[in-house]
This record gives structure tokens, sequence and C-alpha cells, in this order.
């Protein structure tokens, strides 16, 4: 006698509104073992999200969170009027706040992420005002190098970089026909300059209609915003940069300690 399958648990059931947990984490959380069990193989498409609000009785927008959560984990990839997908080959992509911005570029490069820059400004600011000025620790005189760049890894546009220089370090670095590729490599091959650390600020923020426009995004995706100023070996800062993060693409990570441990 052929034996008989559990009929599969409606997904309203497995929504806890009582739990601590929000109700998205737990939609992401049964989605993904509803991939792992090949309701959803590698290359398919899955489900629309208003067909997965129907099914777990949600609105779309908490479908919309809990997808990003799979988005974030490189589980999923939105294509841009096509749907979301399973992933063929996931790996997510983790930043870590431990890091400088050059040194983090460099890990990714090691694990063979496709990281590439569009140039969309660059210029002099002349003469800085206080806020730069402040943070580069140059005079009321001095000269600021800065650029705007679109980054896409693994093809897809993922932040705005948005960077500021002492000029007097970086003499002609507004020119330079290698800002397409890596700024850290630049500094290091060109200037002799590598940062040994940062001081990293993270705020989450609506992203501008110019900011949508260049990401290729919807204005209800959150973006990471991530304040760095890095240093280099004497104590000198060398960039005041600001990378706007799509919230559903990457992940932070950093390593905390006790103050007896630090």
């Amino acid at each position: 006698m052929a034996a008989v399958a559990a009929p599969r648990t409606h997904p309203t059931q497995l929504i806890d509104r009582a739990s601590p947990l929000p109700v998205y984490f737990q939609i992401a959380v049964d989605l993904r073992r509803r991939i792992a069990e090949g309701e959803w193989s590698t290359g398919q498409r899955i489900a629309p999200e208003l067909a997965l609000a129907r099914e777990y009785d949600v609105s779309r927008v908490t479908v919309r969170q809990a997808i990003a959560e799979l988005v974030k984990d490189d589980m999923l990839e939105r294509r841009r009027g096509s749907g979301t997908y399973v992933r063929d080959r996931q790996r997510p992509l983790v930043y870590d706040l431990n890091l400088t911005v050059g040194a983090l570029a460099s890990r990714w490069r090691d694990v063979h992420f496709d990281n590439r820059a569009e140039v969309i400004e660059a210029g002099i600011v002349e003469p800085p005002p206080e806020e730069l000025r402040h943070r580069l620790q140059i005079p009321r005189s001095g000269r600021v190098a800065y650029m705007v760049r679109r980054v896409f890894i693994n093809d897809h546009p993922t932040v705005l970089y948005r960077s500021w220089f002492n000029g007097e370090l970086v003499p002609a670095l507004e020119v330079s026909p290698r800002l397409s590729g890596s700024l850290s490599i630049v500094l290091a091959e060109d200037y002799r300059l590598s940062p040994i650390r940062s001081e990293t600020e993270l705020e989450v923020v609506r992203p501008t209609r110019e900011e949508t426009k260049l990401l290729q995004v919807a204005s209800d995706i959150p973006m990471v915003v991530v304040t760095a100023t890095t240093y280099l070996q004497d104590g000198r800062p060398l960039e005041h940069a600001q990378l706007a993060w799509l919230g559903d693409r990457v992940r932070f990570h950093i390593t905390a300690y006790d103050g007896e441990s630090a």
C-alpha cells in the first residue's frame, strides 16, 4: 500500500503573531525552508509578492521585508520587471565594519566578487566647507578632492560611494583614469598611501529620488549610509567617505569586546 504524504501546513499556521520575532522574519524562515525542500529550484522564480501576501495573510510590504532577508543572504535575487529568483551561486555580501573600506574591497576581490565603479562626478572643493576641514584636519585654504562613484557588485548597482580627500596628499586624483577600478589600489600604487584604521558611523535613511534612479530601485527600499574617516599610520586623515548601500543587498558584521578585553 502506497504511503500517503502528510498534508502541508498552511503558511498562515506557521506565523505566531504573539511571538517576539517579527512576522517578516518568521516568513523569511519559512521561505528558506520551502527553498531547501525544493518547492522552488535553483534559477526558478518564486511565487509573486501578492500571492505570498495572500498565503501568509499579511501585507505586501511584510512579504517584501521577508524576501529582503533572503536577498541579503544571496539566496534570492530580484530581477527588475521579472520577479524574484532562487540564486544558483549563493554568496552573501557582508560588510565587515572591523575593516577599512580598502581592506574590505581587497577581501571581496579575494573571494572573487566582481567589483567595478562608474564615476558620476569628480572635482575639487575649494574652499572646503567647515565640516570637511574638520574631518580632514586641513586649513581654510586647503584643497579637497572629491568624487561620486556608482559601484557595481556582480553587475548589480549596489552602492553610491562619495569620497573627499585632502588634496595635498593625492594631487590630481580627481582626474585619474583609474577611478573605475579599486580606489585602494590607486592610493597604494600611485600615492603610496594605505590607511590603517577608520572611524565609522551607520544610519538608515530613505533614498533620494536621484539615488533610486542611479541604483535602479523602488523608493521604499531602505538605504544604510556608512560614514567613515580613514587614517594613515601617522594619524593624518586620508579620506572622508559616505557609502550609501542598498539595505536589501548587504549585511553588516562587527566584532565587539567587553571593556576588559579591548
